[in-house]
């Protein structure tokens, strides 16, 4: 005669894995705290502004505002976060002291950033110090454009952009989801394929760059919603309400992802049974 009979387990419980990198927070420079205030609002005020511009005629209008918005995150990148591969001293500093170390710049240093000591001038260490920052966002935006976005406008297509037409339209929404939430992403953690298999898990802890790349995503999500609808609004031809609505969870993620009690949280999954541990054993008697 064969039972059921749960037989409880003590097997150790399975640690989660501690993320490669601490989040991200904003530098600690007065401009920095500034300006990463500033930013969502200048996004969404150019949003704004170009609305009808855009409504008229999309096309030219999305191509004309990519150097806005490459300009914008562009200084939001240089001025308010840490580039790749001198991460972990900045964001340990600006997460845990909140206050400005002069003593701790290790990636400019490293470069040739003249130090205590040197005879470097003011304007020549501030030249060194915008190279240092510059490189690697041009970098970051070269991989953004020429990877990024065509992944960004095929994810657009199989998730129901027109597939025979609209084509510049589907690369140019493709290209300014990319400049939103990619491009950050890569000028912080570079090619880190642990880093970025955590984002696509979801298992980052939430920090402003993650949670303005979900944002992102959610807003063009529901940004899609008013486009089947028969209302007969010019706005409601693709992808204006998609983009409108990526730029708006942009900048809400971001903003959010900032909030304590929201900053350095991870998500979390209802655990499986073979997480907690229960087995059921067959018994035959």
């Amino acid at each position: 005669m064969a039972s059921l009979t749960p037989t409880p387990s003590s097997p150790a419980k399975p640690t989660k894995p501690k993320p490669s990198h601490p989040p991200v927070s904003v530098l600690p420079s007065q401009f920095a705290r500034v300006y990463a205030l500033a930013h969502p609002a200048l996004l969404l005020s150019l949003v704004a502004y170009r609305f009808n511009s855009v409504v008229n005629d999309p096309v030219a209008e999305l191509l004309g505002d990519i150097p806005f918005l490459v300009g914008l995150q562009v200084v939001f990148v240089m001025g308010c976060l840490p580039p790749a591969g001198a991460t972990t001293s900045e964001q340990k500093d600006a997460a845990s002291s909140g206050t400005e170390s002069s003593k701790k710049v290790p990636g400019p240093r490293r470069r040739g950033h003249p130090g205590k000591g040197t005879s470097g001038s003011g304007f020549s260490t501030g030249l060194v110090l915008v190279a240092w920052k510059l490189m690697p966002a041009l970098l970051s935006l070269t991989l953004t454009i020429l990877l990024a976005t065509p992944i960004l406008s095929l994810l657009l297509v199989l998730f129901g952009a027109p597939l025979t037409t609209h084509h510049a339209l589907t690369f140019l929404c493709g290209a300014h989801m990319a400049l939103l939430s990619v491009f950050p992403l890569i000028y912080v953690h570079g090619v880190d394929g642990a880093v970025w298999r955590e984002i696509w898990g979801a298992a980052r802890p939430v920090d402003g760059l993650w949670g303005g790349s979900l944002g992102t995503a959610l807003g063009a999500w529901f940004g899609a919603v008013p486009v089947p609808l028969d209302w007969d609004r010019p706005w409601q031809a693709y992808p204006i309400t998609i983009l409108t609505g990526a730029y708006i969870g942009y900048c809400v993620g971001m903003l959010g992802g900032r909030v304590n009690g929201v900053f350095g949280k991870r998500i979390e999954f209802a655990p499986s049974q073979e997480e907690q541990g229960a087995r059921v054993d067959v018994k035959v008697d």
